[in-house]
């Protein structure tokens, strides 16, 4: 029986030879990753010299250029996630897909087991971390990006398959959609108008809050895409003369063309293509704007709506003072600071998909959400489930009278 094969990437005994005064030959047999075994050798002014010089080759020429080949069981589960990072970048995905991604490592993954190596990277080990998360869209997310993680280390055979797929599957609890009503609307407002500006030291309090407001309620954006409005993106309303000396209002409208992110860089291009879009908006939201543009603070990039700093807001300020302002009650006698805990900004998306849904129809209400399909729509719209009226098929099983 013939000497078995050295392992793909591994050398054999390594020889030295002096070849005359100061120069040293070593030398040994190493396995490609193609397969094949060929003599390597490399020279040095000693034998040792000539030896490290020959070893620190083979170890970079068993590192391959192409990452990707450099997973294996030894992997770590953090240097495997910045691989797979790396492929999805390569695909061109939006820089919300990929924040959302690196987030997971970040806070799941990593802090959980990224000293693990892809060999213990077991099934109730991951499946332990997947339970340990409270939420269970957070466990969803997190469980996505490990599967596609274990995929990639066993494209390689770092794994003989993804541990993943046995693992715990979460799945978020569907809540019914749930849109503000217009009495619930209007008090809603008058909360927030009460809220901004009362802080006691310091900067007045979200001065911006009111006129997001309405942005949001006469538009139905997503607040990524409120916040980054531009200026001149927006075109007024106008009075025009037709030629019988009518006027006529022409309404305002205000494109759709970016998002802010998560770390408040604005996106030159919303979440989707069907998302970029021209909206004509209602007059109170154009007021909105309007008060808001007349604020007159400095913006580098021409937004609507800009911080002190002239940068973009941050989405997740916002929303901690909308949650602010929600419960703020002074001014209104018994009122309920909980009554609206269960509003965000998409609310204000879920109302405008609900009533255009009503008073149109559900293609009308995707095209001004910017969703790709009506389908989707439908998820946003409050409906109550109401059966067919099939009364006149079960009379039959009225009581009979007898006699």
């Amino acid at each position: 029986m013939g000497r078995p094969p050295l392992p793909l990437g591994t050398w054999g005994k390594i020889t030295r030879t002096q070849e005359g005064p100061g120069k040293w030959k070593a030398r040994a047999r190493y396995r490609d990753h193609d397969g094949h075994t060929r003599p390597v050798a490399r020279w040095g002014k000693t034998g040792a010299a000539a030896e490290r010089a020959l070893v620190t080759y083979l170890s970079g020429r068993a590192k391959p250029t192409d990452t990707e080949v450099d997973i294996n069981a030894d992997t770590t589960i953090e240097d495997l996630g910045k691989l797979w990072m790396e492929k999805r970048r390569a695909e061109h995905l939006s820089e919300t897909t990929l924040l959302g991604y690196q987030r997971r490592i970040n806070r799941q993954i990593n802090p959980a087991i990224g000293n693990v190596r892809i060999s213990e990277a077991t099934v109730g080990r991951l499946d332990k971390v997947i339970r340990a998360i409270k939420s269970d869209s957070t466990a969803k997310q997190t469980r996505s990006v490990l599967s596609g993680m274990m995929q990639l280390a066993a494209q390689h055979d770092a794994v003989a398959h993804n541990p993943v797929d046995s693992t715990t599957k979460r799945r978020p609890k569907r809540q019914k959609a749930r849109a503000l009503t217009v009495d619930d609307l209007h008090r809603l407002r008058a909360r927030v108008q009460a809220w901004q500006g009362t802080n006691r030291s310091g900067p007045k309090r979200g001065p911006e809050l009111p006129y997001i407001f309405d942005t949001l309620a006469g538009t139905g954006e997503r607040i990524g895409e409120v916040l980054a409005l531009l200026v001149d993106e927006i075109v007024w309303s106008t009075i025009v003369v037709d030629e019988d000396g009518v006027e006529w209002r022409v309404p305002a409208t205000v494109e759709v063309s970016g998002t802010i992110l998560d770390d408040g860089r604005r996106q030159p291009w919303p979440k989707s293509e069907t998302s970029r879009r021209v909206i004509t908006l209602p007059a109170f939201a154009e007021a909105a704007l309007r008060a808001q543009v007349n604020r007159g603070i400095p913006s580098r990039e021409g937004l609507v709506f800009p911080s002190r700093t002239g940068g973009a807001l941050m989405k997740n300020n916002v929303r901690r003072s909308l949650r602010a302002a929600r419960e703020y009650v002074e001014q209104e006698p018994g009122g309920d600071p909980k009554e609206f805990e269960w509003v965000t900004p998409h609310t204000f998306r879920r109302t405008v998909a609900t009533m255009i849904e009503r008073e149109r129809d559900i293609d009308t209400a995707s095209k001004v959400l910017g969703h790709s399909s009506s389908e989707i729509t439908r998820v946003y719209v409050d409906r109550a489930a109401e059966a067919p009226d099939v009364s006149d098929v079960l009379d039959v099983l009225a009581p009979r009278s007898v006699g």
